[in-house]
């Protein structure tokens, strides 16, 4: 004897009668995927190329807030958590990583001399074990040049010569 097996209707073990389920008047909407895991997904749908930079990131992150409910600080950890899973260049957090290096460099003397600007942009540009990618060369030049202009550092600009860029 065959057994119809579709949602609409089943055969009754007993004798053989169908049973229909009943509709509900309203049918509650799908339940809610994980927001954690749908801004996962999100991140590696959108990362190419195995870098991210600043603009990708705030758009994710506001993403992760205003679409998927999540607090601020959380979207911005498991953004930067799931890049680095990711292998992926995070802009931002290399661009941290060389103001603090140049913080360090210029602190004491407010001077950026030639060896530690090429030092402190090789530091954030050569790719970390692991990942493809480091720093964007243009980017880490900027931002030497802003971080100077920021704090009065002065780099040499002549033979005895030395300026605010």
């Amino acid at each position: 004897m065959p057994i119809n097996l579709s949602k609409t209707s089943r055969e009754n073990i007993g004798g053989g009668a169908s049973v229909q389920p009943v509709p509900s008047p309203q049918t509650p909407p799908p339940p809610v995927t994980d927001p954690i895991r749908a801004l996962r997904d999100r991140i590696a749908a959108r990362v190419f190329d195995s870098y991210c930079d600043s603009a990708l990131r705030s758009e994710l992150i506001r993403q992760g807030t205003a679409d998927l409910g999540l607090d601020p600080a959380k979207a911005a950890l498991l953004t930067d958590m799931t890049l680095e899973g990711l292998l992926c260049a995070n802009e931002q957090k290399l661009c941290d990583e060389l103001t603090g290096v140049l913080r360090q460099f210029t602190d004491r003397d407010k001077k950026l001399d030639p060896k530690e600007r090429s030092d402190a942009i090789q530091m954030v540009c050569k790719p970390k074990p692991g990942y493809a990618k480091g720093l964007a060369l243009h980017v880490a030049d900027a931002l030497v040049v802003d971080f100077c202009r920021a704090h009065g550092v002065r780099v040499k600009v002549g033979l005895l010569r030395w300026a605010i860029p």
